[in-house]
């Protein structure tokens, strides 16, 4: 299925929702996918790709990176589900078209943390997820290691693997960086960047 297959997939299952067509889609042949009892409803997240690492992953592919959310059991729970559905029955179908990912994603983010975690950096105009490692068990390391994101209509297109700003993609959104059990990031003090490596 092609990527703009997946997106406008995704508004349909929303707007449908939004109508009050939802939960478990027991005629499905790979029902239950997640879990048992799951609420179907986003079977297409309307947040894709998310990049919040307690949901998913990136992942590179032979035909470029793509977020691997397959164990996502938080958009499948019915409470989430009623959560999202108040949230986004707030906006007119033509804004739920015509918003970006910035959008869909500050949502996201205040559904699963209670707020915007998101801030915006100096450096490259890029917008950063790296406050997703607080509370995690992390320690300090010497290289800073982190991933620059560059997404267009909803699609990822280019990842880089930075490790200073002068590396980072404009306009980009920066993540950690999942390598061998660990997440690395940075923590940022006065400009200055503070390599982190926490666990899972």
């Amino acid at each position: 299925m092609e990527f703009e297959d997946v997106r406008e997939r995704a508004l349909i299952e929303l707007f449908g929702a939004l109508e009050g067509r939802y939960g478990p889609n027991y005629e499905c042949r790979y029902y239950p996918c997640h879990f048992e009892g799951q609420d179907c409803t986003f079977c297409f997240c309307p947040f894709y790709p998310c990049f919040i690492y307690d949901l998913g992953y990136i992942k590179k592919t032979t035909k470029g990176y793509v977020w691997n959310c397959k164990d996502c059991h938080w958009i499948h729970e019915k409470e989430v589900v009623e959560e999202v559905l108040a949230e986004l029955s707030g906006y007119s179908r033509q804004q739920l078209v015509e918003e970006d990912w910035l959008f869909f994603n500050r949502i996201v983010q205040k559904l699963y943390y209670g707020r915007e975690i998101g801030e915006f950096v100096e450096f490259a105009e890029a917008y950063s997820l790296m406050r997703c490692l607080e509370g995690k068990d992390c320690e300090s390391v010497e290289e800073v290691k982190f991933l620059s994101v560059k997404v267009e209509k909803f699609e990822i297109v280019e990842v880089v693997e930075a490790s200073s700003p002068s590396e980072v993609l404009n306009g980009s959104i920066l993540i950690p960086l999942l390598r061998e059990g660990y997440l690395y990031g940075f923590r940022s003090e006065d400009g200055k960047l503070e390599g982190i490596k926490c666990r899972i």
